[in-house]
Protein backbone atom coordinates (compact mmCIF):
# COMPACT_ATOMS: atom_id res chain seq x y z
CA UNK A 1 0.00 0.00 0.00
CA UNK A 2 2.48 2.15 1.09
CA UNK A 3 4.86 1.54 -2.20
CA UNK A 4 1.73 1.78 -4.33
CA UNK A 5 1.34 5.80 -2.55
CA UNK A 6 4.69 6.93 -3.10
CA UNK A 7 4.42 5.20 -6.47
CA UNK A 8 1.52 7.39 -7.27
CA UNK A 9 2.93 10.46 -5.95
CA UNK A 10 6.25 10.61 -7.74
CA UNK A 11 4.64 9.52 -11.38
CA UNK A 12 2.27 12.00 -10.86
CA UNK A 13 4.37 14.73 -9.83
CA UNK A 14 6.88 13.56 -13.02
CA UNK A 15 3.70 14.17 -15.12
CA UNK A 16 3.23 17.44 -13.57
CA UNK A 17 6.92 18.25 -14.82
CA UNK A 18 6.32 16.82 -18.19
CA UNK A 19 3.07 19.65 -18.64
CA UNK A 20 4.97 22.57 -18.05
CA UNK A 21 7.49 21.01 -20.26
CA UNK A 22 4.72 21.55 -23.11
CA UNK A 23 4.03 24.76 -21.89
CA UNK A 24 7.28 26.15 -22.23
CA UNK A 25 6.86 24.99 -25.69
CA UNK A 26 3.70 26.78 -26.46
CA UNK A 27 4.72 30.35 -25.09
CA UNK A 28 7.33 29.85 -27.45
CA UNK A 29 5.05 29.64 -30.65
CA UNK A 30 2.78 32.19 -29.17
CA UNK A 31 5.90 34.23 -28.70
CA UNK A 32 5.20 35.49 -25.60
CA UNK A 33 8.42 35.23 -23.96
CA UNK A 34 8.18 38.63 -22.89
CA UNK A 35 6.25 37.86 -19.68
CA UNK A 36 7.97 37.04 -16.44
CA UNK A 37 6.83 33.00 -16.69
CA UNK A 38 4.69 31.78 -14.53
CA UNK A 39 4.60 27.98 -14.00
CA UNK A 40 0.64 28.07 -13.20
CA UNK A 41 0.23 29.64 -16.83
CA UNK A 42 2.27 27.71 -18.49
CA UNK A 43 1.05 24.22 -16.78
CA UNK A 44 -2.50 25.21 -18.11
CA UNK A 45 -0.77 26.57 -21.58
CA UNK A 46 1.30 22.73 -21.42
CA UNK A 47 -2.70 20.72 -20.91
CA UNK A 48 -4.06 22.61 -23.55
CA UNK A 49 -0.89 21.62 -26.01
CA UNK A 50 -0.93 18.34 -25.15
CA UNK A 51 -4.87 18.11 -25.16
CA UNK A 52 -4.23 19.05 -29.31
CA UNK A 53 -1.02 17.09 -30.07
CA UNK A 54 -3.00 14.31 -28.27
CA UNK A 55 -5.89 14.79 -30.22
CA UNK A 56 -3.46 14.53 -33.41
CA UNK A 57 -1.88 11.74 -32.59
CA UNK A 58 -5.27 9.71 -31.92
CA UNK A 59 -5.77 10.33 -36.07
CA UNK A 60 -3.58 7.71 -36.50
CA UNK A 61 -2.49 5.41 -33.11
CA UNK A 62 -4.33 4.52 -29.56
CA UNK A 63 -2.87 6.49 -26.87
CA UNK A 64 -1.34 3.36 -25.18
CA UNK A 65 1.38 2.67 -22.87
CA UNK A 66 4.52 3.13 -25.24
CA UNK A 67 2.95 6.33 -26.75
CA UNK A 68 2.17 8.34 -23.47
CA UNK A 69 5.27 7.49 -22.10
CA UNK A 70 7.02 9.16 -24.97
CA UNK A 71 4.84 11.79 -24.41
CA UNK A 72 5.63 12.31 -20.89
CA UNK A 73 9.76 11.92 -21.40
CA UNK A 74 9.69 14.45 -24.15
CA UNK A 75 8.22 17.42 -22.24
CA UNK A 76 10.63 16.33 -19.59
CA UNK A 77 12.63 16.85 -21.95
CA UNK A 78 11.76 20.22 -22.51
CA UNK A 79 11.14 21.30 -19.15
CA UNK A 80 15.17 20.69 -18.90
CA UNK A 81 15.88 22.47 -21.64
CA UNK A 82 13.97 25.49 -22.21
CA UNK A 83 13.44 25.86 -17.48
CA UNK A 84 15.75 29.02 -17.47
CA UNK A 85 16.98 28.22 -14.31
CA UNK A 86 13.44 29.11 -12.51
CA UNK A 87 13.84 27.23 -9.80
CA UNK A 88 12.34 28.99 -7.28
CA UNK A 89 9.20 28.29 -9.34
CA UNK A 90 9.88 24.65 -9.49
CA UNK A 91 10.13 24.58 -5.81
CA UNK A 92 6.80 26.26 -5.61
CA UNK A 93 5.11 23.90 -7.52
CA UNK A 94 6.72 21.62 -5.83
CA UNK A 95 5.32 22.23 -2.67
CA UNK A 96 1.66 23.23 -3.67
CA UNK A 97 1.65 19.63 -5.24
CA UNK A 98 2.06 18.15 -2.13
CA UNK A 99 -0.42 20.31 -0.02
CA UNK A 100 -2.86 19.36 -2.84
CA UNK A 101 -1.97 15.74 -3.51
CA UNK A 102 -4.53 14.52 -0.99
CA UNK A 103 -7.22 15.80 -2.87
CA UNK A 104 -6.32 13.07 -5.86
CA UNK A 105 -6.57 9.93 -3.13
CA UNK A 106 -10.33 9.02 -3.64
CA UNK A 107 -12.23 5.95 -3.36
CA UNK A 108 -15.22 7.59 -4.98
CA UNK A 109 -15.73 8.83 -8.35
CA UNK A 110 -17.79 11.17 -10.18
CA UNK A 111 -21.74 9.77 -10.93
CA UNK A 112 -20.79 9.78 -14.47
CA UNK A 113 -17.09 8.82 -14.69
CA UNK A 114 -18.40 4.95 -15.19
CA UNK A 115 -20.77 6.12 -17.57
CA UNK A 116 -19.01 7.90 -19.78
CA UNK A 117 -15.59 9.52 -18.66
CA UNK A 118 -13.70 6.24 -18.03
CA UNK A 119 -15.20 4.74 -21.38
CA UNK A 120 -14.29 7.55 -23.65
CA UNK A 121 -10.94 7.62 -21.91
CA UNK A 122 -10.56 4.37 -22.37
CA UNK A 123 -11.47 4.48 -25.85
CA UNK A 124 -9.05 6.78 -26.66
CA UNK A 125 -6.17 4.40 -25.00
CA UNK A 126 -6.78 1.06 -26.66
CA UNK A 127 -7.76 2.16 -30.33
CA UNK A 128 -7.37 4.82 -32.63
CA UNK A 129 -9.77 7.22 -34.38
CA UNK A 130 -13.29 5.39 -35.17
CA UNK A 131 -16.43 6.59 -36.73
CA UNK A 132 -19.80 6.61 -35.23
CA UNK A 133 -18.74 5.74 -31.97
CA UNK A 134 -21.98 7.34 -30.91
CA UNK A 135 -24.12 4.70 -32.62
CA UNK A 136 -22.88 2.12 -29.80
CA UNK A 137 -22.92 4.54 -26.32
CA UNK A 138 -24.44 7.19 -25.39
CA UNK A 139 -21.50 8.47 -23.46
CA UNK A 140 -19.39 8.47 -26.97
CA UNK A 141 -22.10 11.13 -28.10
CA UNK A 142 -20.01 13.63 -25.58
CA UNK A 143 -16.63 14.72 -26.71
CA UNK A 144 -14.55 16.36 -24.58
CA UNK A 145 -10.85 17.35 -24.47
CA UNK A 146 -10.46 16.29 -21.04
CA UNK A 147 -11.15 12.59 -21.96
CA UNK A 148 -8.12 12.62 -24.63
CA UNK A 149 -6.13 14.48 -21.61
CA UNK A 150 -6.97 11.45 -19.31
CA UNK A 151 -5.91 9.04 -22.05
CA UNK A 152 -2.55 10.58 -22.04
CA UNK A 153 -2.18 9.20 -18.45
CA UNK A 154 -3.15 5.62 -19.47
CA UNK A 155 0.79 3.80 -18.19
CA UNK A 156 1.68 0.76 -17.03
CA UNK A 157 0.95 -0.65 -13.89
CA UNK A 158 -1.43 1.80 -13.30
CA UNK A 159 -3.80 1.59 -16.26
CA UNK A 160 -6.31 3.81 -16.09
CA UNK A 161 -5.74 5.14 -12.41
CA UNK A 162 -4.03 8.44 -12.92
CA UNK A 163 -7.16 9.37 -15.01
CA UNK A 164 -8.04 11.48 -12.17
CA UNK A 165 -5.30 13.13 -12.21
CA UNK A 166 -5.90 15.62 -15.32
CA UNK A 167 -8.78 17.39 -13.32
CA UNK A 168 -6.04 17.84 -10.24
CA UNK A 169 -3.87 19.49 -12.83
CA UNK A 170 -6.16 22.10 -13.47
CA UNK A 171 -6.57 23.03 -9.65
CA UNK A 172 -2.62 22.32 -9.10
CA UNK A 173 -2.02 24.88 -11.92
CA UNK A 174 -4.82 27.46 -10.59
CA UNK A 175 -3.52 27.57 -7.45
CA UNK A 176 0.34 27.75 -8.54
CA UNK A 177 -0.72 30.66 -11.17
CA UNK A 178 -2.82 33.03 -8.10
CA UNK A 179 0.45 32.26 -5.80
CA UNK A 180 3.32 33.48 -8.09
CA UNK A 181 1.04 35.83 -9.74
CA UNK A 182 0.19 37.94 -6.98
CA UNK A 183 3.56 36.97 -5.35
CA UNK A 184 5.72 38.60 -8.47
CA UNK A 185 2.80 41.08 -9.92
CA UNK A 186 0.09 42.34 -7.23
CA UNK A 187 1.27 45.86 -7.54
CA UNK A 188 1.07 46.02 -11.35
CA UNK A 189 -2.16 44.66 -11.94
CA UNK A 190 -5.40 45.41 -11.33
CA UNK A 191 -6.63 45.53 -7.68
CA UNK A 192 -10.02 44.47 -8.63
CA UNK A 193 -8.75 41.55 -10.96
CA UNK A 194 -6.24 40.68 -8.09
CA UNK A 195 -9.41 40.75 -5.53
CA UNK A 196 -11.62 38.86 -7.87
CA UNK A 197 -8.70 35.57 -8.70
CA UNK A 198 -8.28 35.24 -4.80
CA UNK A 199 -11.76 34.84 -4.42
CA UNK A 200 -12.47 32.10 -7.20
CA UNK A 201 -8.77 30.39 -5.13
CA UNK A 202 -11.21 30.51 -2.28
CA UNK A 203 -14.58 29.22 -3.99
CA UNK A 204 -12.23 26.24 -5.96
CA UNK A 205 -10.21 25.45 -3.27
CA UNK A 206 -12.90 25.28 -0.52
CA UNK A 207 -15.90 24.48 -2.45
CA UNK A 208 -14.38 21.97 -5.03
CA UNK A 209 -12.25 19.83 -2.36
CA UNK A 210 -12.84 16.87 -4.10
CA UNK A 211 -11.36 16.44 -7.70
CA UNK A 212 -13.85 13.54 -8.42
CA UNK A 213 -16.68 16.58 -8.22
CA UNK A 214 -14.98 18.04 -11.30
CA UNK A 215 -16.10 15.03 -13.46
CA UNK A 216 -15.69 17.31 -17.18
CA UNK A 217 -16.99 20.58 -15.89
CA UNK A 218 -15.06 22.08 -13.53
CA UNK A 219 -12.05 22.00 -15.64
CA UNK A 220 -13.41 23.92 -17.88
CA UNK A 221 -14.65 26.82 -15.86
CA UNK A 222 -11.54 27.31 -14.28
CA UNK A 223 -10.39 27.79 -17.59
CA UNK A 224 -12.67 30.64 -17.93
CA UNK A 225 -11.35 32.12 -14.53
CA UNK A 226 -7.99 32.43 -16.81
CA UNK A 227 -10.26 33.84 -19.65
CA UNK A 228 -11.57 36.27 -17.41
CA UNK A 229 -8.19 37.17 -15.43
CA UNK A 230 -6.66 37.92 -18.82
CA UNK A 231 -9.87 39.95 -20.39
CA UNK A 232 -10.15 42.00 -17.56
CA UNK A 233 -6.56 42.90 -17.41
CA UNK A 234 -6.88 43.87 -21.13
CA UNK A 235 -10.05 45.68 -21.00
CA UNK A 236 -9.27 48.02 -17.45
CA UNK A 237 -5.33 48.08 -16.88
CA UNK A 238 -4.01 51.01 -18.15
CA UNK A 239 -0.39 50.02 -17.32
CA UNK A 240 -0.33 47.79 -19.85
CA UNK A 241 2.05 48.57 -22.61
CA UNK A 242 1.68 47.14 -26.14
CA UNK A 243 3.91 44.43 -25.92
CA UNK A 244 1.81 42.86 -22.66
CA UNK A 245 -1.48 43.72 -24.52
CA UNK A 246 -0.92 41.32 -27.24
CA UNK A 247 1.06 38.78 -25.30
CA UNK A 248 -2.44 38.95 -23.05
CA UNK A 249 -4.54 38.70 -25.86
CA UNK A 250 -3.18 35.77 -27.61
CA UNK A 251 -3.34 34.00 -24.39
CA UNK A 252 -7.34 35.08 -24.24
CA UNK A 253 -8.32 33.15 -26.89
CA UNK A 254 -5.86 30.39 -26.11
CA UNK A 255 -7.91 29.92 -22.94
CA UNK A 256 -11.22 30.23 -24.35
CA UNK A 257 -10.50 28.07 -27.23
CA UNK A 258 -9.57 25.38 -24.46
CA UNK A 259 -12.32 25.52 -22.35
CA UNK A 260 -14.52 25.35 -25.68
CA UNK A 261 -12.83 22.45 -26.14
CA UNK A 262 -13.53 21.09 -22.70
CA UNK A 263 -17.43 21.93 -22.64
CA UNK A 264 -18.49 23.76 -25.58
CA UNK A 265 -21.53 25.59 -24.07
CA UNK A 266 -18.89 27.83 -22.62
CA UNK A 267 -18.66 29.28 -25.72
CA UNK A 268 -21.26 31.80 -24.31
CA UNK A 269 -18.12 33.64 -22.42
CA UNK A 270 -16.76 34.62 -25.65
CA UNK A 271 -18.93 37.23 -25.18
CA UNK A 272 -16.89 38.99 -23.10
CA UNK A 273 -14.67 39.45 -26.12
CA UNK A 274 -16.29 43.05 -27.13
CA UNK A 275 -14.11 44.58 -24.11
CA UNK A 276 -10.75 43.07 -25.71
CA UNK A 277 -11.92 44.04 -29.39
CA UNK A 278 -12.47 47.63 -27.78
CA UNK A 279 -9.28 48.22 -26.50
CA UNK A 280 -6.79 46.31 -29.21
CA UNK A 281 -9.00 47.76 -32.08
CA UNK A 282 -8.49 51.38 -30.30
CA UNK A 283 -4.69 50.70 -29.89
CA UNK A 284 -4.43 49.52 -33.57
CA UNK A 285 -2.97 46.45 -32.88
CA UNK A 286 -4.80 44.01 -35.22
CA UNK A 287 -2.44 43.88 -37.96
CA UNK A 288 0.30 43.40 -35.09
CA UNK A 289 -1.23 40.36 -33.60
CA UNK A 290 -2.60 38.69 -36.58
CA UNK A 291 0.55 38.98 -39.31
CA UNK A 292 1.96 36.17 -37.01
CA UNK A 293 1.36 32.40 -37.47
CA UNK A 294 0.87 31.47 -34.25
CA UNK A 295 -3.16 31.83 -34.82
CA UNK A 296 -2.95 28.46 -36.28
CA UNK A 297 -2.75 26.65 -32.27
CA UNK A 298 -6.38 27.78 -31.37
CA UNK A 299 -7.19 27.22 -35.33
CA UNK A 300 -6.55 23.62 -35.13
CA UNK A 301 -7.56 23.08 -31.37
CA UNK A 302 -11.29 23.82 -32.49
CA UNK A 303 -10.82 22.19 -36.06
CA UNK A 304 -9.51 19.05 -34.29
CA UNK A 305 -12.71 19.40 -31.17
CA UNK A 306 -15.01 19.57 -34.55
CA UNK A 307 -13.44 16.63 -36.32
CA UNK A 308 -13.82 14.11 -33.14
CA UNK A 309 -17.86 15.61 -32.51
CA UNK A 310 -18.35 14.96 -36.65
CA UNK A 311 -16.60 11.47 -36.33
CA UNK A 312 -18.33 9.98 -33.31
CA UNK A 313 -21.79 11.85 -33.98
CA UNK A 314 -22.14 12.60 -37.77
CA UNK A 315 -22.39 16.30 -36.40
CA UNK A 316 -19.94 19.19 -36.26
CA UNK A 317 -21.33 20.67 -32.74
CA UNK A 318 -23.41 17.56 -31.18
CA UNK A 319 -26.28 17.89 -30.34
CA UNK A 320 -27.37 20.49 -32.97
CA UNK A 321 -29.47 18.95 -36.10
CA UNK A 322 -28.60 21.74 -38.31
CA UNK A 323 -24.80 20.97 -38.88
CA UNK A 324 -25.48 17.55 -38.66
CA UNK A 325 -24.79 15.02 -41.78
CA UNK A 326 -26.91 12.02 -40.94
CA UNK A 327 -28.83 11.51 -44.50
CA UNK A 328 -25.09 11.71 -46.25
CA UNK A 329 -23.35 9.14 -43.30
CA UNK A 330 -24.58 5.73 -43.05
CA UNK A 331 -22.74 6.10 -39.65
CA UNK A 332 -24.16 9.45 -38.36
CA UNK A 333 -26.71 9.61 -35.83
CA UNK A 334 -30.66 9.74 -37.39
CA UNK A 335 -31.76 12.68 -37.05
CA UNK A 336 -34.88 11.46 -35.15
CA UNK A 337 -32.18 10.77 -32.50
CA UNK A 338 -30.07 13.94 -32.45
CA UNK A 339 -33.62 16.15 -31.83
CA UNK A 340 -34.85 13.42 -29.30
CA UNK A 341 -31.36 14.19 -27.03
CA UNK A 342 -31.24 17.85 -27.59
CA UNK A 343 -34.80 18.32 -26.11
CA UNK A 344 -33.68 15.47 -23.79
CA UNK A 345 -30.85 18.20 -22.26
CA UNK A 346 -32.99 21.09 -22.30
CA UNK A 347 -35.72 18.78 -20.39
CA UNK A 348 -32.82 17.71 -18.03
CA UNK A 349 -31.48 21.39 -17.65
CA UNK A 350 -34.80 23.11 -16.81
CA UNK A 351 -35.59 20.54 -14.07
CA UNK A 352 -38.30 18.63 -16.19
CA UNK A 353 -36.46 15.51 -15.78
CA UNK A 354 -34.22 13.23 -13.40
CA UNK A 355 -33.14 9.83 -12.85
CA UNK A 356 -36.26 8.82 -11.12
CA UNK A 357 -38.82 11.39 -12.48
CA UNK A 358 -39.94 13.17 -15.47
CA UNK A 359 -42.53 15.78 -16.10
CA UNK A 360 -45.88 14.85 -18.05
CA UNK A 361 -46.04 16.95 -20.71
CA UNK A 362 -42.50 17.90 -21.41
CA UNK A 363 -43.31 19.53 -25.12
CA UNK A 364 -45.62 22.48 -22.73
CA UNK A 365 -43.00 22.34 -19.89
CA UNK A 366 -39.80 23.86 -21.90
CA UNK A 367 -42.72 26.58 -23.54
CA UNK A 368 -41.69 30.32 -22.82
CA UNK A 369 -41.51 29.94 -19.04
CA UNK A 370 -43.20 26.89 -17.75
CA UNK A 371 -40.37 25.15 -16.31
CA UNK A 372 -39.52 27.83 -14.12
CA UNK A 373 -41.54 26.96 -10.88
CA UNK A 374 -40.75 23.15 -11.48
CA UNK A 375 -36.88 24.19 -11.75
CA UNK A 376 -37.01 26.29 -8.67
CA UNK A 377 -38.77 23.91 -6.65
CA UNK A 378 -36.77 20.96 -8.19
CA UNK A 379 -32.85 22.49 -8.46
CA UNK A 380 -33.05 26.37 -7.31
CA UNK A 381 -33.97 24.75 -3.64
CA UNK A 382 -31.00 22.58 -2.75
CA UNK A 383 -28.11 22.69 -5.21
CA UNK A 384 -28.88 26.48 -6.60
CA UNK A 385 -29.12 27.91 -3.12
CA UNK A 386 -26.37 26.07 -1.56
CA UNK A 387 -24.35 27.27 -4.23
CA UNK A 388 -25.61 31.18 -3.12
CA UNK A 389 -25.10 30.38 0.42
CA UNK A 390 -21.17 29.02 -0.18
CA UNK A 391 -20.95 32.28 -2.74
CA UNK A 392 -22.31 34.61 0.33
CA UNK A 393 -20.06 32.84 2.98
CA UNK A 394 -16.75 33.63 1.25
CA UNK A 395 -18.05 37.34 0.59
CA UNK A 396 -18.48 37.69 4.20
CA UNK A 397 -15.87 35.83 5.48
CA UNK A 398 -13.59 38.21 3.15
CA UNK A 399 -15.84 41.44 4.16
CA UNK A 400 -14.75 40.00 8.19
CA UNK A 401 -10.82 39.65 7.36
CA UNK A 402 -11.05 43.21 6.17
CA UNK A 403 -13.83 44.46 8.73
CA UNK A 404 -11.41 47.60 10.16
CA UNK A 405 -10.73 48.26 6.31
CA UNK A 406 -14.32 49.05 5.78
CA UNK A 407 -14.12 50.78 9.13
CA UNK A 408 -12.56 53.35 8.32
CA UNK A 409 -12.84 53.95 4.74
CA UNK A 410 -15.40 56.63 3.30
CA UNK A 411 -15.66 54.49 -0.57
CA UNK A 412 -15.26 57.82 -1.98
CA UNK A 413 -15.28 55.40 -5.38
CA UNK A 414 -11.86 57.26 -6.82
CA UNK A 415 -11.05 53.51 -8.82
CA UNK A 416 -14.45 53.13 -10.42
CA UNK A 417 -14.17 52.74 -14.04
CA UNK A 418 -17.59 53.30 -15.89
CA UNK A 419 -16.38 51.00 -18.21
CA UNK A 420 -17.44 48.47 -15.07
CA UNK A 421 -20.90 49.36 -15.87
CA UNK A 422 -20.38 47.73 -19.16
CA UNK A 423 -18.66 44.73 -18.55
CA UNK A 424 -21.51 43.97 -15.78
CA UNK A 425 -23.78 44.50 -18.75
CA UNK A 426 -22.06 41.78 -20.84
CA UNK A 427 -21.84 39.47 -17.55
CA UNK A 428 -25.87 39.81 -17.33
CA UNK A 429 -25.86 39.06 -21.23
CA UNK A 430 -23.79 35.33 -20.45
CA UNK A 431 -26.33 34.46 -17.27
CA UNK A 432 -29.42 35.31 -19.61
CA UNK A 433 -28.00 33.16 -22.24
CA UNK A 434 -27.00 30.52 -19.55
CA UNK A 435 -30.30 30.42 -17.94
CA UNK A 436 -32.66 30.21 -20.33
CA UNK A 437 -30.69 27.28 -21.98
CA UNK A 438 -28.82 25.33 -19.49
CA UNK A 439 -29.58 26.66 -16.16
CA UNK A 440 -27.59 23.97 -14.16
CA UNK A 441 -24.69 25.26 -12.31
CA UNK A 442 -22.13 22.43 -13.87
CA UNK A 443 -23.18 23.50 -17.16
CA UNK A 444 -20.91 26.86 -17.43
CA UNK A 445 -22.99 28.08 -14.29
CA UNK A 446 -20.69 28.04 -11.19
CA UNK A 447 -18.30 31.16 -12.61
CA UNK A 448 -20.98 32.88 -14.20
CA UNK A 449 -23.26 32.80 -11.36
CA UNK A 450 -20.33 33.20 -8.38
CA UNK A 451 -19.01 36.85 -10.79
CA UNK A 452 -22.89 38.35 -11.32
CA UNK A 453 -23.19 38.04 -7.20
CA UNK A 454 -19.49 39.00 -6.35
CA UNK A 455 -18.77 41.83 -9.07
CA UNK A 456 -20.33 44.94 -6.78
CA UNK A 457 -18.74 43.64 -4.09
CA UNK A 458 -14.99 43.46 -5.30
CA UNK A 459 -15.85 46.88 -6.64
CA UNK A 460 -16.94 48.26 -2.83
CA UNK A 461 -13.52 46.33 -1.57
CA UNK A 462 -11.55 47.94 -4.38
CA UNK A 463 -11.65 50.72 -2.68
CA UNK A 464 -10.36 49.67 0.67
CA UNK A 465 -8.19 46.83 0.37
CA UNK A 466 -4.31 48.26 -0.74
CA UNK A 467 -2.64 45.24 -1.38
CA UNK A 468 0.91 46.94 -1.04
CA UNK A 469 0.35 47.28 3.27
CA UNK A 470 1.93 44.48 4.88
CA UNK A 471 -0.78 44.54 7.25
CA UNK A 472 -3.60 43.93 4.43
CA UNK A 473 -0.82 41.15 2.97
CA UNK A 474 -0.30 39.36 6.51
CA UNK A 475 -4.60 39.38 6.30
CA UNK A 476 -4.42 37.59 2.93
CA UNK A 477 -2.14 34.42 4.43
CA UNK A 478 -4.62 34.07 7.08
CA UNK A 479 -7.34 33.82 4.38
CA UNK A 480 -5.33 31.56 2.35
CA UNK A 481 -4.88 29.33 5.61
CA UNK A 482 -8.19 28.85 6.50
CA UNK A 483 -8.71 27.91 2.98
CA UNK A 484 -6.58 25.37 3.08
CA UNK A 485 -7.93 24.18 6.25
CA UNK A 486 -11.30 23.68 4.91
CA UNK A 487 -9.94 21.88 1.99
CA UNK A 488 -7.73 20.01 4.16
CA UNK A 489 -10.66 18.80 6.63
CA UNK A 490 -12.98 17.86 4.13
CA UNK A 491 -10.74 15.73 2.36
CA UNK A 492 -9.17 13.95 5.91
CA UNK A 493 -12.94 13.53 6.54
CA UNK A 494 -13.83 11.79 3.30
CA UNK A 495 -10.58 9.83 2.96
CA UNK A 496 -11.10 8.41 6.05
CA UNK A 497 -14.46 7.48 5.02
CA UNK A 498 -13.95 5.70 2.31
CA UNK A 499 -11.11 3.69 4.40
CA UNK A 500 -13.87 2.45 6.99
CA UNK A 501 -16.05 1.00 4.19
CA UNK A 502 -15.92 -2.90 3.89
CA UNK A 503 -14.78 -4.16 1.20
CA UNK A 504 -17.80 -5.55 -0.28
CA UNK A 505 -19.26 -1.83 -0.63
CA UNK A 506 -19.63 0.20 -3.15
CA UNK A 507 -16.85 3.00 -3.39
CA UNK A 508 -14.46 1.76 -0.95
CA UNK A 509 -10.28 2.41 -0.62
CA UNK A 510 -9.66 -1.43 -0.76
CA UNK A 511 -7.25 -1.01 -3.63
CA UNK A 512 -5.52 2.02 -2.29
CA UNK A 513 -5.00 4.79 -2.82
CA UNK A 514 -6.27 4.03 -6.94
CA UNK A 515 -9.95 4.40 -7.18
CA UNK A 516 -12.80 2.08 -6.77
CA UNK A 517 -13.97 0.31 -10.06
CA UNK A 518 -17.23 -1.54 -10.44
CA UNK A 519 -16.06 -4.95 -12.28
CA UNK A 520 -18.61 -5.36 -14.33
CA UNK A 521 -19.15 -8.27 -16.37
CA UNK A 522 -18.99 -8.72 -20.34
CA UNK A 523 -19.43 -10.73 -23.27
CA UNK A 524 -17.36 -10.54 -26.11
CA UNK A 525 -19.03 -10.35 -29.85
CA UNK A 526 -17.09 -10.65 -32.81
CA UNK A 527 -18.53 -8.96 -35.81
CA UNK A 528 -17.38 -8.45 -39.15
CA UNK A 529 -13.70 -9.31 -37.67
CA UNK A 530 -13.78 -6.61 -35.04
CA UNK A 531 -14.21 -7.43 -31.02
CA UNK A 532 -16.63 -5.61 -29.38
CA UNK A 533 -17.46 -5.99 -25.52
CA UNK A 534 -21.48 -5.93 -24.92
CA UNK A 535 -22.14 -4.82 -20.88
CA UNK A 536 -25.69 -4.43 -19.52
CA UNK A 537 -25.75 -0.87 -17.17
CA UNK A 538 -22.31 1.18 -17.30
CA UNK A 539 -19.14 0.29 -18.92
CA UNK A 540 -17.10 1.47 -16.25
CA UNK A 541 -13.36 -0.40 -16.74
CA UNK A 542 -14.46 -2.86 -19.80
CA UNK A 543 -12.04 -2.76 -22.10
CA UNK A 544 -12.72 -0.53 -25.56
CA UNK A 545 -14.87 -0.85 -27.41
CA UNK A 546 -17.63 -1.26 -24.75
CA UNK A 547 -21.25 -1.42 -25.96
CA UNK A 548 -24.50 -1.63 -24.20
CA UNK A 549 -26.94 -2.83 -26.94
CA UNK A 550 -26.14 -4.73 -30.09
CA UNK A 551 -29.47 -4.42 -31.79
CA UNK A 552 -29.03 -3.71 -35.36
CA UNK A 553 -25.33 -3.19 -34.90
CA UNK A 554 -23.18 -2.96 -37.79
CA UNK A 555 -19.43 -2.70 -38.17
CA UNK A 556 -17.08 -1.79 -41.30
CA UNK A 557 -13.87 -1.55 -42.08
CA UNK A 558 -12.28 0.78 -44.57
CA UNK A 559 -9.33 2.02 -45.12
CA UNK A 560 -8.06 0.75 -42.09
CA UNK A 561 -10.86 2.52 -40.06
CA UNK A 562 -13.66 1.28 -37.85
CA UNK A 563 -17.41 2.48 -38.67
CA UNK A 564 -20.14 2.23 -36.66
CA UNK A 565 -23.99 2.29 -37.87
CA UNK A 566 -27.09 1.91 -36.19
CA UNK A 567 -30.07 3.33 -38.11
CA UNK A 568 -33.76 3.18 -37.39
CA UNK A 569 -34.33 3.69 -33.46
CA UNK A 570 -33.44 6.05 -31.20
CA UNK A 571 -30.24 5.37 -29.35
Amino acid sequence: MITNLIFFFSVSLLISFSTIGYGLITIRLLKIENLELNYGLIGILGLFFISVLGSYTHLILPHDYIHNSIIILIGILFLIIFRNKNFNQIKTLFIIFCFLFISILLAKTNEDFGYYHLPNSIQFAQQKLQFGLGNINHGFKHISSIFQLMSLNYLPFFKYNLFNLTNFLFLLFFVLFVIINFRNNYKSNLNITNIFIILFLILFVAKFSRIAEYGSDIAGQITIVFFLFYTFEIAFNQKLNDKYLISYFKISIIFITFAITLKFILVIYSILYFFVVLVIFKKKLFITIFKEYWLFLPIIALGIFIFYNFSSTGCLIYPIQKVCFSQKYEWALSSETVNYLNFHYEIWAKGGKGPNFSVENPNSYIESFNWVSNWISKYFIGKFTDFLLVTLTILFFFFLVYLKNFSYSKFKFKNFNSKYIFFYFNLLIVFIIWFLNFPTLRYAGFVIVFMIISFPFVLLVDEVIDFSLKSNLKKLSIIFVITYTIFLIKNVYRINTELNLSTNEHHNFKNFPFFWVNNVSSEEFNINGHKVYKVDGMCWGTNSTCVRNIGNLSIKKKNNYIFYSKKNEIK
